[in-house]
C-alpha cells in the first residue's frame, strides 16, 4: 500500500451525531483487525464507552512546559509500541495459535469479541479495561526507561503483523483475500480532545504529534483512522499554511481528506415506503419515522424497551438543542430548529475573513458538531466545507415541538436572528417567510389533534391549515368561494366543500436540486417524508408546493393535488397578476404531465396562492376570477377549455388582518419583510429615499429609479 506522497497512512471520519460512524468501523472490524480506541470525554455519554485510561494520558498537557511537544511525540511512539506488543501477547494468549485464511479470520473476529466482551452502554468489560492498562503502563515505564529508536517501533509492529498471520511476514501471503488492504488498522473514535492545543493560539497539540509518530510507520502496513463529530474538519486537515507541518503547508507532503459519506436511511432498506408503509396513518407511525434518516434512531427503536421508544422524541429534541433544553433557545440552536423546518441552506461565501479561513466555517462546524446538520461537501481548502439540515422527519418533529411552545422559543424573534446572523441568500428570504407562516398554521393544526397509539405526527385536512394560516373572516370567506377556473361539467363546489376532503402531511420543507423533480410522482414521495417542497433554483412559476391526497389516506399518485405557491415582494397590476397566474398553470410549469388527464382534464381540485409582500397597501386576500380560461391559464382545450379546477388567490400586504401567524407581532413581521428585502431596508434607512434612489437609475422597480430621466415608466411583478 504506498503513501502517495501523503504524510502519513491515515484518515479522518468527521459526521454528525448518530450516523454510524462507529458501527461503521465495528462492522469493518468483522473482516480486518482494528484495534478500537474510544477518546471521549468523562463527562460526554455516548456508545461505544470510553477508553478513560488511554484518553487521560494521550491528552494530558503542561501548558507550561516548552517542551509539551517533544513530550508528547515520545509518549505517543511509547504507547504505539506497547499497543503492537500487548496486541500481539493478547493473540498468543487469548486468541491461540493458527495458520492459514482461516485462523487468520477467525482471530480478526476473536479480537473483535475479545475488545467488546461485557461491554455496556456506560463502561467498557473487563478484558478491555486490563488490556489497555497494561498498555498504559508499558508506555511509561518505556517513557522512563529512554528513547525510543525507530527501528524498534516498526519491529513492534512487524512482530504483531507476523503473530497475526501465523507467523508468516510476507505482506502478500497467500491466506489473504484482500493482500491490498493494510494487516493492522487503529481506530480513535471521538477523537477530539487530541487536538486541543498546547498553548493559547499554538498549532502544536497531541493530535500532531501523534500523527509525526505514524508518520514513522508509513511503510508498514498499518492504517490509523480518527473518528469525530466536530465539524471543525480542520481539526484533522488544516488548510494549506495552517499546518503544523511545513512540508505539508508547503504541498510537498498531501493531507488525508476527510472521509464524510456514510449515507442516510439505511434502516429503512427492509420496510420501504409503498411496501411495508402505504396510508398516510402508516408514515406519521414512530415506527416508520424512526427508521428513516440517521441510524442513530432506528437501532434505539430496534433495541430500546418501551421507555426507549416514548422517550425517543425527547431524546431527539436534546440531540437537534445540543442538550437538554433551557428557557430560551441560543441563535444557533434557533438556526438549527429553522433549518430542520424549512431547509435553510448557510451560504458561507457570506462570511468573507481573508486573514482567517478558519473562521469561515465556524457556523457551519458549530451546527455540524452540535446540531445535527449533516456534513456532505468539503472543498480542496477545508474552508469550503457545506452542511445541510437533511429531510429527517424524527428532528423536524422535534423542531416542531420546540416551536409549539414550551421552550422559549420565539419565531418572528428567531427568523431576525437567523436572516441577521446567518449568511442566508437575499433572494430566498420571501419565500422563507411564506414557507414559515405554513410551518406556524401546520404546528397549530395539530397542535390539538390526539395522536393514535404508535403515532408520533399527524396528518390533517387542507381546511383545517387553511383555518389557521389565514384570519376568521378571510377563512370565511375564501370558504364560500368557487372556483376561479373550471372545466366544463365539473362541479362548482365551494372551497369549504372540496378541501375538507383533501388531507395533508409535512412537518418540514426539501428543496429538490432539479427543477423536473417537481411532478406529481415526486410530490408522493416528498409527502411520504413527511414534506412539502420548495421550488428548485430558477423554477418557473413555483416558489413551494403542497402535496396532498384527495379523498383517502392511501399513498398512490392518483390521489395527489396539491398547493401552488408563488411570492412576489410588490404588489402588481390586476392584468400582471393574470399573468402570473397563467404562469403558474400546472401543465405549462411541468406540474402536471398528460399522463395525469383523466378524459381530457385533471380531476383533483388544486389551489394555487401569490403571496405579494408589501407594505405599501392595506393587507388583502382576493379570490381571481378571470373574463376567459386563457387570462388564468396557458394550456386550455381545443375549445378553449381550462383542463384543470383551480382556486386562486391573490394574498396582499401582511398584517394580522388576514394571516394568522402575525398576529402575536405584527411589527416585527412587518420588519422582517423589509429585511427580506435588503435594497428596501437600504433605502429605507436614508433620510430621502427617494432621492438616494435617482443616484441608482434604472435599477429597481420603485418609480424613483426612472422618474427623474424617463417619461415612461415599466409595470414589472
Amino acid at each position: 500500500m504506498a503513501t502517495d506522497g501523503r504524510y502519513a497512512r491515515y484518515c479522518s471520519i468527521v459526521q454528525s451525531s448518530g450516523m454510524g460512524k462507529s458501527r461503521l468501523l465495528d462492522e469493518f472490524a468483522k473482516r480486518h483487525f482494528l484495534i478500537p480506541i474510544n477518546l471521549r470525554l468523562r463527562e460526554h455519554r455516548g456508545f461505544p464507552p470510553a477508553d478513560h485510561d488511554v484518553r487521560d494520558f494521550l491528552t494530558s498537557i503542561d501548558s507550561n512546559n516548552p517542551e509539551m511537544d517533544k513530550i508528547s511525540f515520545s509518549r505517543a511512539r511509547h504507547f504505539l509500541k506497547a499497543l503492537f506488543v500487548i496486541t500481539k501477547r493478547t493473540i498468543i494468549e487469548e486468541l491461540g495459535d493458527g495458520d492459514g485464511a482461516c485462523e487468520r479470520e477467525n482471530r480478526i473476529l476473536q479480537f473483535r469479541t475479545h475488545m467488546s466482551d461485557e461491554q455496556s452502554m456506560d463502561t467498557s468489560g473487563n478484558k478491555r479495561k486490563n488490556f489497555y492498562k497494561n498498555v498504559i503502563n508499558m508506555a511509561k515505564t518505556g517513557m522512563v526507561g529512554g528513547d525510543l529508536t525507530n527501528e524498534a517501533l516498526r519491529a513492534a509492529f512487524e512482530d504483531l503483523r507476523k503473530e497475526l498471520n501465523g507467523g508468516r511476514s510476507s505482506k502478500n501471503h497467500s491466506s489473504r483475500k484482500d493482500p491490498v488492504l493494510p494487516d493492522v488498522f487503529i481506530a480513535f473514535d471521538e477523537a477530539q480532545p487530541l487536538t486541543v492545543p498546547f498553548s493559547k493560539g499554538s498549532t502544536q497539540n497531541n493530535f500532531v504529534e501523534l500523527r509525526r509518530a505514524l508518520r514513522v510507520l508509513s511503510a508498514a502496513q498499518l492504517f490509523t483512522f480518527f473518528l469525530s463529530t466536530t465539524g471543525k474538519v480542520s481539526l484533522f486537515t488544516p488548510p494549506r499554511g495552517y499546518d503544523a507541518s511545513n512540508r505539508m503547508n508547503d504541498g510537498e507532503l498531501k493531507m488525508p481528506r476527510p472521509f464524510i459519506y456514510l449515507g442516510f436511511d439505511q434502516l429503512m432498506e427492509s420496510r420501504k415506503v409503498f411496501d411495508k408503509y402505504r396510508t398516510l396513518e402508516d408514515v406519521t407511525s414512530l415506527d416508520c419515522i424512526a427508521h428513516m434518516g440517521r441510524p442513530l434512531w432506528g437501532t434505539c427503536y430496534d433495541f430500546g424497551d418501551d421507555q426507549v421508544r416514548d422517550g425517543l422524541l425527547h431524546f431527539a429534541i436534546q440531540k437537534l438543542l445540543g442538550e437538554a433544553p433551557g428557557d430560551s433557545p441560543k441563535e444557533a440552536q434557533e438556526f438549527a430548529v429553522l433549518s430542520q423546518r424549512l431547509a435553510l441552506d448557510i451560504n458561507s461565501t457570506q462570511y468573507t475573513v481573508p486573514d482567517n479561513p478558519l473562521a469561515v466555517v465556524e457556523k457551519i462546524g458549530v451546527q455540524i458538531s452540535n446540531h445535527m446538520r449533516v456534513c456532505v461537501a468539503i472543498g480542496e481548502g477545508i474552508e469550503t466545507i457545506r452542511g445541510i439540515a437533511a429531510s429527517e422527519p424524527i428532528l423536524s418533529e422535534a423542531a416542531s415541538r420546540v416551536m409549539r411552545g414550551g421552550y422559549g422559543f420565539n419565531l418572528p424573534d428567531a427568523l431576525t436572528e437567523v436572516l441577521g446572523g446567518f449568511g442566508i441568500s437575499p433572494g430566498d428570504r420571501a419565500e422563507l417567510l411564506v414557507s414559515a407562516f405554513f410551518t406556524w398554521a401546520r404546528d397549530k393544526t395539530v397542535l390539538g389533534k390526539p395522536l393514535l397509539i404508535g403515532q408520533l405526527s399527524c396528518y390533517f385536512s387542507v381546511r383545517q391549515l387553511f383555518s389557521c394560516l389565514f384570519s376568521a373572516s378571510i377563512f370565511t370567506s375564501m370558504s364560500r368561494d368557487v372556483p376561479s377556473l373550471c372545466p366544463p361539467g365539473a362541479t362548482r363546489q365551494t372551497f369549504g366543500q372540496v378541501f375538507d376532503n383533501a388531507l395533508m402531511h409535512f412537518n418540514h420543507f426539501v428543496k429538490p436540486q432539479e427543477q423536473k423533480l417537481l411532478t406529481r410522482g415526486h410530490l408522493l414521495t416528498f409527502m411520504a417524508r413527511g414534506a412539502a417542497a420548495l421550488g428548485a433554483n430558477c423554477q418557473p412559476g413555483i416558489d413551494a408546493v403542497y402535496p396532498y391526497l384527495y379523498g383517502s389516506t392511501y399513498l398512490d399518485v392518483k390521489n395527489v393535488g396539491f398547493i401552488v405557491v408563488q411570492v412576489k415582494k410588490n404588489d402588481v397590476t390586476e392584468q400582471s397578476q393574470a399573468e402570473i397566474f397563467q404562469k403558474m398553470d400546472p401543465f405549462g410549469c411541468g406540474l402536471l404531465l398528460e399522463s395525469d388527464q383523466v378524459d381530457g382534464k385533471f380531476p383533483i381540485p388544486i389551489i394555487r396562492i401569490v403571496f405579494a409582500l408589501c407594505n405599501s397597501k392595506a393587507p388583502a386576500v382576493t379570490h381571481k376570477t378571470y373574463s376567459s380560461p386563457s387570462e388564468g391559464a396557458s394550456s386550455v382545450d381545443n375549445d378553449g377549455q381550462p383542463r384543470f379546477t383551480s382556486y386562486d388567490f391573490w394574498c396582499s400586504g401582511i398584517g394580522p388582518s388576514i394571516l394568522q401567524p402575525v398576529e402575536e407581532a405584527p411589527e416585527r413581521w412587518a420588519a422582517l419583510v423589509d429585511k427580506s428585502d435588503p435594497w428596501r431596508t437600504f433605502y429605507n434607512d436614508a433620510p430621502v429615499p427617494d432621492l438616494l434612489r435617482s443616484q441608482f437609475p434604472a435599477s429597481g422597480s420603485n418609480r424613483a429609479h426612472f422618474d427623474s430621466w424617463s417619461a415612461y415608466f415599466p409595470e414589472s411583478d
